[in-house]
């Protein structure tokens, strides 16, 4: 008897812990979230509907030289909604891995994939966030506890945040126009009945470079599309173009190879690389052409190292990181869907982490 009890409190544990929405979702009648993936994984023992996935996942606190801070501390990943590049990627002989895929587009296609922005579907997505956020009990609580917002600099996050996230949070507009008038409510901006967090551009939480899609735009003409965030201080140590690049070696600037030169890592290393060092690594050999280098594994893997140890050393307790599929996958070992929100224990994070690196 007392084991059945025992049993029952388990499973309403679990059930408290984990939940989806499925209003958060497109109807069935819309192509699926799965064929809007780049990269298809096997399926794993976690809840995975379309709806918004949103709760506290079960996690082990029995490493005792972790201190008390990070025991605590939160990270509400946040994933970006569906891009115009997602949608091409849904359709048949344009999925990741097919043959003759390719990322090359007519000119006029290039400001719809190369840094993708929302599509309409996606941009209903993030305003479906913004309902959860504003009419769920969990939702206001994360709310409450969000202490600090960290943004991918890539337009799909920024403009995800700017639709779903940032109506709840006061910030100091400085142009007039933000991008996204038609999805937001204007009157969102400078509130006092509304908290002010730092929000920061953060480039180490950019997608993987896999496509022309991932590949950034000129920081100055982000930080005037999106006022709201800081993108200043965490792109310090980045050169102009602040995702992966591959540089010929002979047009690579004397200011830049006298500051590699003269400051140890002045430049975060794993940003760029030579040409003649690149060794493709995606799918080819079936007449896939790609537009863009991709962003090798030990560079990526670097990276989000980097990431991870800028999440363990904030002082802030829940941290807000929208970003996307790679970097979510990487954090946590699992799918994202599009405009998927979860609240993860940084401990299961570093446990993660600590993982995959004793393999």
């Amino acid at each position: 008897m007392q084991l059945w009890i025992l049993w029952l409190i388990v499973c309403g544990t679990v059930v408290r812990n984990t939940f989806s929405l499925a209003l958060l979702r497109p109807s069935s009648s819309s192509s699926s979230t799965t064929t809007t993936r780049r990269r298809h994984r096997a399926s794993r023992n976690t809840i995975m509907t379309h709806g918004m996935t949103a709760g506290d996942t079960v996690h082990n606190h029995s490493n005792s030289n972790d201190n008390s801070k990070n025991n605590s501390k939160r990270i509400v990943l946040i994933r970006h909604g569906c891009t115009y590049m997602n949608e091409y990627l849904s359709k048949e002989g344009s999925r990741w891995g097919d043959p003759h895929f390719t990322d090359f587009f007519e000119p006029h296609e290039y400001p719809f994939y190369r840094d993708s922005p929302l599509s309409e579907r996606g941009k209903m997505e993030a305003l479906r966030l913004k309902e959860y956020l504003q009419r769920t009990e969990h939702g206001r609580q994360l709310l409450q506890d969000i202490e600090m917002i960290a943004i991918s600099p890539l337009q799909r996050a920024l403009q995800t945040a700017e639709i779903g996230v940032l109506p709840h949070f006061s910030f100091r507009q400085t142009t007039t126009t933000l991008t996204m008038n038609d999805y937001i409510d204007k009157s969102y901006s400078d509130c006092d009945d509304k908290r002010q967090v730092p929000i920061v551009a953060l480039p180490l939480a950019s997608e993987r470079v896999y496509l022309i899609s991932d590949q950034g735009s000129c920081k100055v003409s982000l930080a005037n599309k999106f006022p709201f965030a800081d993108f200043s201080t965490e792109f310090k140590r980045f050169r102009k173009e602040w995702w992966f690049t591959t540089t010929a070696d002979n047009i690579i600037s004397d200011d830049d190879m006298f500051q590699s030169k003269q400051e140890e890592d002045y430049y975060h290393s794993f940003t760029f690389m030579s040409m003649d060092k690149y060794v493709e690594w995606r799918p080819n050999g079936r007449g896939q052409r790609y537009s863009c280098h991709g962003e090798p594994p030990m560079m990526f893997e670097e990276r989000m190292m980097a990431l991870y140890q800028w999440l363990e050393a904030r002082e802030e307790n829940v941290i807000c990181l929208v970003s996307h599929w790679g970097v979510m996958d990487w954090l946590t070992g699992e799918d994202f869907d599009n405009c998927e929100i979860r609240d993860v224990p940084f401990e299961q994070i570093r446990a993660k982490v600590m993982k995959s690196r004793r393999l």
